[in-house]
């Protein structure tokens, strides 16, 4: 019969720095962890910096190996509790600091969260009885709730993050073009490949400029809104109110996030592609997880439920309460929705009216609005809240209604269709543009009965332009 294998003992961390190229096992709260690095020999490496109640600043720091990124520690909590066996003291700098080295061919580690401790990840050979070392993770968490420094520090430093105030982070509509900036957000969906996820924090982006080259406006328009990124069925669980961006990233950056998690981002950087804001991680982006009851989640969450039980809430913030009287509709009662609460609308058929601004028309050229075989009028314009952006046709009768005039007047109409577009009638050159905000109804209808979803369109009705 083998003979069991006896526990390792615990020791201090004060104690193990001066055990120089032995094996020791000890207990630390996770004060820090850097992002993980792939090593030459194709390994990977993650550092943790951990503290206990002899050694509670600067912290100790361990180094965990592994042949995959998901074997690493995957930190849920800014103050879990992890448990070491037989990880390696060793100097570095000359022989100036002491460090550990957790190796998997040797060593093994448990993460535990909570009053109860639960574990929630271990290494394959980690076989140790976790009631056993229940009694020193109640010691070392029942010292640090007395201790008002290191809890400070806890709260401010985890996840590689410097001491941060609420007045720090930035909402989504506060963002601008090349300032980077930190975000407090949940991640709604992430790609399979984890090259991009998509994030909300319950705020409208800023209406970000135009700018097209002279050659791209006689095409189709494209667009990087969420929509035309993801599935319908994504988009369902989605929120319907509030700017929905996707942040290109790198996949071992975000290996821990998923759908669902609250996080802080730090050091983003914005950009503008096609109209659309586009968010993108720089070499000192840093990531952390939040619980729900963070204060900075309630937060967010309070303004949020405050403005959707608001008749007004599906307004665009930028126009709020209401668009600049550009235009009227036949739809005076019915309640403003967002482009989004269209999209995902249960019903293939249905009338909306929302407030938006007109990016595009498509074909760009007026003298190609109306048809010369069969004379009819038809225009497919592409609408953007901040929710989402829209292709709705405009023809026949409901463009004369919304121009007010006839198709023969092309000079008045290219003015009109200029100012609707936010074109500067004295621009001689591509200047951006920035489309007014103007209320409009819209229709969604379907082209084939027995496919109903796959041919579903959208037309503007029951709209007109004062100007």
């Amino acid at each position: 019969m083998a003979k069991k294998r006896d526990s390792p003992k615990l020791i201090k961390i004060k104690d193990a720095i001066n055990l120089i190229n032995q094996q020791v096992s000890l207990i630390g709260i996770v004060l820090e962890q850097r992002e993980p690095k792939q090593c030459r020999n194709n390994d990977w490496i993650c550092t943790l910096r951990i503290i206990d109640d002899t050694y509670p600043s600067p912290g100790f720091t361990v180094n965990v190996f592994s042949n995959t990124l998901e074997e690493l520690p995957q930190i849920k909590n800014h103050d879990d509790m992890i448990l070491f066996t037989r990880i390696k003291m060793q100097t570095f700098d000359s022989g100036k600091r002491v460090n550990a080295a957790c190796n998997k061919r040797v060593s093994s580690f448990a993460l535990f969260e909570g009053e109860d401790f639960v574990c929630y990840q271990c290494t394959s050979n980690f076989h140790e009885e976790e009631a056993l070392y229940k009694s020193a993770m109640a010691d070392l968490r029942k010292f640090f709730a007395s201790c008002s420094e290191v809890v400070r520090a806890l709260q401010s430093i985890s996840y590689r993050t410097e001491p941060c105030s609420v007045e720090t982070f930035s909402f989504l509509r506060e963002i601008k073009i090349g300032k980077r900036f930190d975000l407090v957000c949940r991640i709604l969906h992430a790609d399979e490949n984890m090259s991009a996820v998509f994030v909300w924090d319950g705020t409208d982006a800023p209406p970000a400029s135009i700018l097209a080259k002279r050659s791209e406006e006689d095409k189709a328009f494209s667009s990087l809104s969420v929509h035309t990124l993801l599935s319908r069925d994504i988009l369902l669980s989605f929120p319907t109110v509030g700017t929905i961006l996707r942040v290109s990233l790198s996949s071992h950056l975000f290996h821990r996030v998923k759908p669902g998690d609250w996080v802080e981002l730090y050091q983003l950087h914005c950009e503008v592609d096609k109209g659309s804001w586009v968010i993108k991680v720089t070499n000192s982006t840093k990531v952390r997880h939040l619980a729900q009851d963070d204060r900075l989640v309630e937060k967010i969450m309070r303004l949020y439920d405050k403005r959707i039980s608001s008749k007004l809430g599906h307004i665009p913030f930028w126009c709020f309460p209401s668009p600049p009287g550009l235009t009227e509709t036949d739809e005076n009662c019915a309640p403003f929705v967002t482009l989004m609460d269209i999209i995902t609308f249960p019903k293939v058929t249905c009338k909306y009216r929302c407030i938006v601004r007109v990016v595009t028309a498509y074909p760009w050229q007026v003298d190609d609005f109306c048809s010369n075989e069969n004379h009819r009028h038809r225009v497919l314009l592409t609408l953007e809240d901040p929710t989402a952006t829209l292709e709705a046709f405009l023809c026949d009768k409901d463009a004369e209604y919304f121009w007010g005039l006839g198709f023969q007047d092309t000079e008045t109409l290219r003015k009109k269709r200029n100012w609707l577009l936010g074109i500067r009638e004295s621009s001689n050159f591509v200047a951006p543009r920035n489309p007014p905000w103007i209320e409009c109804c819209i229709l969604s209808y379907y082209t084939n009965k027995a496919d109903p979803w796959k041919t579903r369109l959208y037309r503007i009705f029951g709209t007109r332009l004062l100007n």
